[in-house]
């Protein structure tokens, strides 16, 4: 189809408005071409394009259709905010040189800065303070903004949040140690470039591990796609393949326990109520000791004989797949009942660990008691799980009834449509584990 003027259309299928800036007003704008997104549907490009051609018309028209005070005002307007140009404009921020060309004075930008702390945004106080008359660079600080602010809109959850807020805090510290705070606040994602991914990739592995430190690219590298692809940014990701030795998934990296291990590991987890608990739930489920640690009473329904792992108040769940019930065995309903029985709906199962990084809290409790009987470091609390899966196989339970007990994410179509397996077919495979 023939497209109007200035419009094209992109390879991935969206409708992009795109604008040459006449050469006389560069040193406003400094931008050679502007782009604007218009949307993913011709009728949404059509909609949209007449505002975005009026809009870019109006800016053009500054030289030839203003003032020089009102186009001082307007481009201000442009790159600091309504906001912050309204409080300012007692205050004498604008000269103009001899050939009518307005410039800024940079010390009542200063001085305005001052004025407006508390007021306006960290970013745009540093702006002022330093007389920057340019356009917002997307940098990794913004980046970062931008991303936490797309993954709240998605995903509200509030522990999900929680977690990414201290994994983003976590890599600003680790990029402003490794590459230097300007470098996070002030580079352009245009200007990052692939000997700065490997110098942050090369401090992180200095102080964590290398499936720890892919963990944090990862987020990172997402966080940068994201306003690449959703801001029109024309860079490259330097993050994107970053090879980091040593990282990636193989089965040498936790191993299951053994028969051996298990009967030789019980007699370590009685007599401490957590302990033993925690110890059935995880070997009898299979489940991640975070979904653990995380119930409430309303998740126990000991009528039903099954657990509910679902997001509440204490946490959310690694993927939506993790969202199951699972049946109980006999020992972890009669361990269950005296704290179920009589508590209030939102009453945490484990108080102790219902906060505060509550799972790592938990987790160093019952390795301390797992290491009194298996020293090898490949076995863990994790190991439960895996034993779990591996019981599961032998016993010849179908490999998608075993992803749906483990909450596995399961990525063909057919596996989305339905409510899933029978908690009657969970346990008769679920049973054949306990009863070994």
């Amino acid at each position: 189809m023939t497209l109007p003027r200035y419009v094209f259309r992109r390879a991935n299928g969206t409708y992009r408005y795109k604008r040459n800036v006449p050469k006389r007003l560069r040193k406003y704008i400094r931008k050679a071409t502007l782009y604007r997104q218009l949307g993913t549907t011709y009728k949404e490009a059509m909609d949209r394009l007449p505002k975005v051609h009026q809009e870019i018309e109006d800016l053009f028209a500054f030289e030839r259709m203003l003032s020089p005070e009102e186009r001082a005002r307007a481009l201000a307007v442009l790159e600091f905010g309504e906001a912050a140009v309204r409080t300012s404009e007692t205050k004498g921020m604008y000269t103009v040189d001899g050939e009518g060309e307005e410039l800024p004075d940079f010390g009542e930008f200063h001085d305005l800065a001052l004025d407006l702390e508390g007021q306006v945004p960290m970013e745009v106080l540093r702006k002022l303070a330093q007389g920057q008359f340019r356009s917002d660079a997307m940098t990794l600080e913004r980046t970062f903004l931008l991303y936490r602010k797309h993954k709240e809109s998605t995903d509200p959850d509030p522990a999900r949040m929680k977690e990414l807020e201290g994994r983003l805090d976590r890599l600003r510290k680790d990029i402003t140690a490794a590459l230097g705070e300007a470098f996070y606040k002030d580079t352009n994602l245009a200007d990052l470039r692939r000997r700065d991914a490997n110098a942050l990739r090369d401090h992180m592995l200095r102080r964590m591990s290398a499936n720890s430190v892919q963990r944090y690219l990862n987020i990172l590298k997402a966080a940068v796609n994201y306003v690449i692809r959703e801001e029109d940014v024309e860079a490259k990701n330097p993050f994107a393949e970053l090879q980091v030795a040593g990282a990636g998934t193989s089965k040498q990296d936790r191993l299951p326990l053994s028969e051996q291990d298990f009967q030789a590991a019980i007699p370590h987890f009685q007599g401490n109520p957590d302990a033993e608990l925690l110890f059935w739930l995880l070997a009898d489920t299979g489940a991640r000791l975070g979904e653990i640690v995380g119930l409430e009473a309303q998740d126990i329904d000991l009528a039903a004989e099954t657990m509910h792992l679902r997001p509440n108040a204490i946490r959310g769940l690694k993927t939506k797949s993790s969202e199951r019930i699972l049946p109980l065995s006999k020992r972890t309903q009669d361990l269950l009942s005296s704290r179920i029985e009589q508590a209030a709906p939102n009453t945490a199962v484990f108080p102790r660990y219902a906060a505060n990084r509550g799972a790592d809290r938990a987790s160093a409790m019952l390795m301390k008691r797992l290491r009194k009987a298996i020293t090898d470091p490949k076995k863990s609390m994790h190991s439960l799980r895996h034993r779990m899966k591996d019981a599961l196989r032998n016993s010849g339970c179908p490999e998608d009834l075993s992803r749906a007990i483990l909450g596995h994410s399961n990525n063909s179509i057919a596996a989305n449509y339905g409510s899933g397996y029978a908690i009657s077919v969970m346990r008769a495979a679920m049973e054949k584990v306990w009863d070994k």
